[in-house]
């Protein structure tokens, strides 16, 4: 009798650990992305103060601005267009800001982006991954949210 029961209780136990994994992994898996065009940044830089502060500290920089929405503003230095991606380097080519646009906002602006070249001056909104060695600082899903073009 007490054989019975304690395999009942393994059992029901067992099945609730595996809907509970079920349904995190079905959480995780269908969570929505983050909306960095509709997110309101939580700073507001010019490109070459932002790389300033980077490079006086980047352990500090990296926990003030890592995975923070950031509004940065400065002169394109190289625009790279591989398919459908596109990317741009902000202030200086070999230390600047790396920012990969969202494919969605490549797809809603493809004309002004069309037009988009070296020397313009551009403010980028996107999602801060700290600093590459190669890339420098590098932003990702970028938004452009204003041009003087």
């Amino acid at each position: 009798m007490k054989i019975k029961k304690i395999v009942k209780i393994g059992l029901i136990a067992g099945l609730t650990g595996i809907l509970i994994a079920a349904g995190s992994v079905y959480y995780v898996f269908n969570k929505p992305h983050r909306n960095v065009e509709k997110e309101k940044p939580a700073f507001v830089l010019d490109a070459s103060e932002f790389i300033q502060e980077f490079n006086q500290d980047e352990n500090a920089s990296y926990e003030k601005y890592g995975d923070q929405v950031i509004q940065v503003k400065g002169e394109v230095v190289d625009v790279s267009r591989t398919g459908n991606e596109i990317s741009l380097v902000l202030d200086d080519e070999f230390d600047g800001i790396s920012c990969a646009l969202d494919s969605v906002a490549v797809v809603k602006d493809s004309k002004m982006l069309e037009s988009l070249g070296v020397g313009d001056i551009v403010t980028v909104k996107g999602k801060c991954d700290g600093k590459d060695m190669i890339m420098g600082i590098v932003l990702t899903r970028c938004w452009i949210i204003a041009e003087n073009l």
